[in-house]
């Protein structure tokens, strides 16, 4: 039995021969098409081409009498344009034409095309442009371009550029700013450093006057001035090797800070003020100027010195008075302190340290005399000494004769030295005293102990050559209290004079003697008449009985026999009422009577032929007298008399220590 389903396959055969045979037609006929349109395509191709090569043609006809595409003469677009075009196109640009000037600070200058005179000149060139562009090349121009320069078709006129150029605001003095270098320079807190240098606006005119006409001549509208390099330049930057080599050479010295102490107040010298004193030398170190060192030390000495000033000093009267002359008080060595603060500088070593003094005083703060100081009032013949603040003792005295010209100045001083047992010298006397304390040259306070009296009005008539008498027991207490360079303020104080004097010792002993009789304690200008003593604190005080006269002095030496009795035929006139006689000055105690010269007179009753007591020789060495007799045992160096002139006095001086021999002293005379 045959099955049905082998025979039906024999269709599904058929049909798909069928299909193979149309799918072939089919593809044959695409391959047709195919070429058609390809053969068309390339005809066309070929025909837009020849056309687009005839169009191509046809435009670079165009620019045989003009410029190509894209291109700039001048500044000016001239694609296209033939030369009488262009001409024009130049000569429009001209008459509108305006070149910017940029400067430095951001300002902006112009420079008008016709105040300079410009004008176009066509000298070919545009033609030369033209006959040396291919036309063909129309394409490529339009793409790359090409630019050429006017430089031979405008033309200004060099006057009016001259005139344009300096009246530009850029160059006239208030706004020209010449530039700096780099320099060293101190910084406070941050020590020495290198500025940077500072560019300014200063342009160069010839400079200037190029550029602009550069810029003209190829009608450019706006040049940087900056960018042209017309502004000045520094000479040194802040990089210049040798610039860098001096700032580590003058940073040792800028680096020292000198602090002065002055009290309470200092004075700071700094790199800020020490960088102008220095310089380089020719193997790169520094030189500190000599001369702005000593400027320094003597503005200082200007700020800080009182030697020689004038003082106020609030008197124990209570008024205030001012003192104008005396040596005494702060002086500054100018010379030794140029010498040390140099030597500072270079070594680079800070510190804190005071000036180097010819002479010294007691305080920086408030008064230099300080708290320690004898107050002497010339006017009520009255002194007073104040140690630490509190008064030690106060007494009367007599000062140099008034009416011989020999009165003790008044100024501020100070004590020179102590010495015991010194022998005041002078021509024709030889007087020993116990405490000798110069404090004015050779002037000084000693013990007066051939006077009966002190104070009041005795020196007007009957005073010292310049010295101050004091009572033997006040001399010896100021002389145990009292030390070299305590200051001594003399015045004179209107209103405080007396006629009272202190009774004194009437003493004949020899200088050795130390009577503690007759100070006076005063107060506010009254005097007391009696007798004083040094209390256990070393100030005076009073005692009760006014006619006992002590003596320290042995009784062998027999010091109590002088006579007091009264000879008014001799003619001396006493002011405080008593005439007697005094010992010489060998300390004779014996009891014999000194008579007096007839024609002596003497205020307070002494007897003026002794030498101790004689005020009225003319013939002894003034205060000013030069040191003589420097062959005498023991003999002290004494200090000039102080002059007007700004130097201090010598200060070699003896030892302070009491010395149990009798020196020669010049002095005015006892």
């Amino acid at each position: 039995m045959v099955e049905r389903r082998s025979h039906g396959g024999e269709r599904p055969l058929k049909r798909c021969r069928e299909k193979n045979i149309t799918d072939r037609s089919v593809k044959a006929r695409r391959r047709r098409r195919r070429r058609k349109w390809i053969y068309f395509t390339r005809r066309i191709s070929i025909c837009m081409i020849a056309a687009a090569a005839i169009v191509y043609c046809m435009i670079s006809l165009k620019y045989r009498n003009t410029f190509l595409p894209n291109t700039r003469i001048g500044g000016i677009t001239v694609s296209g344009l033939t030369i009488e075009e262009v001409q024009s196109e130049i000569r429009k640009g001209i008459e509108r034409y305006e070149l910017i000037l940029e400067e430095r600070d951001g300002a902006e200058e112009r420079i008008n095309g016709e105040a300079i005179g410009l004008h176009p000149v066509f000298d070919g060139t545009l033609e030369n442009i033209l006959r040396k562009q291919n036309s063909l090349l129309w394409g490529l121009r339009a793409i790359r371009g090409a630019e050429y320069a006017s430089s031979y078709m405008v033309e200004y006129d060099k006057g009016s550029m001259d005139l344009a150029v300096a009246a530009l605001e850029c160059l006239k003095s208030e706004q020209v700013v010449e530039p700096a270098d780099a320099y060293v320079a101190f910084v406070s807190g941050s020590g020495l450093q290198i500025i940077k240098e500072e560019p300014g606006k200063a342009p160069v005119r010839e400079r200037l006057s190029e550029e602009i006409g550069k810029a003209v001549s190829s009608l450019e509208t706006r040049i940087s001035l900056d960018e042209r390099a017309v502004y000045k330049e520094p000479g040194v930057s802040e990089t210049d090797p040798e610039l860098l080599a001096q700032k580590e050479a003058l940073k040792v010295c800028t680096d020292v800070t000198v602090t002065y102490r002055f009290g309470s107040r200092s004075e700071v010298l700094d790199g800020s003020t020490i960088l102008p004193w220095l310089s380089m030398d020719g193997e790169g170190s520094a030189v500190v100027d000599r001369s702005g060192v000593e400027a320094y030390v003597v503005n200082l000495a200007k700020k800080y010195n009182t030697a020689y000033c004038a003082k106020e000093l609030k008197t124990s009267y209570g008024s205030i008075v001012t003192i104008t002359k005396g040596h005494y008080g702060w002086l500054i060595d100018k010379e030794a302190e140029t010498e040390v603060l140099l030597e500072i500088i270079r070594s680079g070593e800070s510190q804190e340290r005071e000036p180097v003094y010819a002479q010294k005083a007691a305080s920086h703060d408030g008064p230099d005399y300080g708290d320690t100081y004898v107050e002497m009032n010339l006017t009520a013949q009255h002194l007073f000494y104040y140690k630490n603040g509190k008064l030690l003792i106060e007494s009367d005295f007599v000062s140099g004769n008034e009416a011989k010209g020999w009165s003790t100045p008044a100024g501020a001083y100070e004590l020179t030295y102590k010495q015991r047992n010194a022998v005041l010298k002078g021509k024709n006397y030889n007087t020993p005293v116990t405490y000798w304390m110069p404090f004015n040259g050779n002037i000084g306070m000693h013990d007066g102990y051939w006077r009966s009296s002190f104070g009041g009005t005795i020196y007007k008539k009957n005073g010292s050559h310049g010295c101050i008498n004091l009572p033997p027991a006040v001399a010896k207490t100021i002389y145990e209290n009292i030390e070299a360079h305590i200051p001594v303020l003399c015045y004179h104080l209107d209103g405080t004079e007396t006629g009272k004097t202190t009774p004194g010792a009437g003493d004949t002993s020899k200088a050795g003697d130390t009577s503690k009789a007759g100070a006076s304690s005063v107060s506010g200008g009254s005097s007391s008449s009696t007798d004083s003593s040094v209390s256990e604190e070393g100030s005076m005080k009073t005692t009760p009985n006014s006619s006992q006269t002590e003596s320290s002095t042995p009784a062998a030496e027999n010091t109590t026999g002088e006579n007091q009795t009264a000879a008014p035929e001799n003619g001396n006139s006493s002011e405080d009422g008593e005439n007697q006689t005094s010992a010489s000055e060998s300390g004779n105690g014996n009891g014999a009577s000194q008579t007096a010269d007839p024609g002596n007179t003497s205020s307070n009753g002494e007897n003026p032929s002794s030498p101790p007591g004689s005020e009225s020789r003319n013939d002894q060495i003034p205060a000013s007298s030069p040191i003589s007799d420097a062959s005498m045992p023991n003999q002290p160096n004494m200090p000039n008399q102080p002059n007007p002139s700004n130097q201090p006095s010598p200060s070699n001086q003896p030892n302070l220590s009491d010395n149990p021999t009798h020196s020669a002293i010049v002095a005015p005379g006892p």
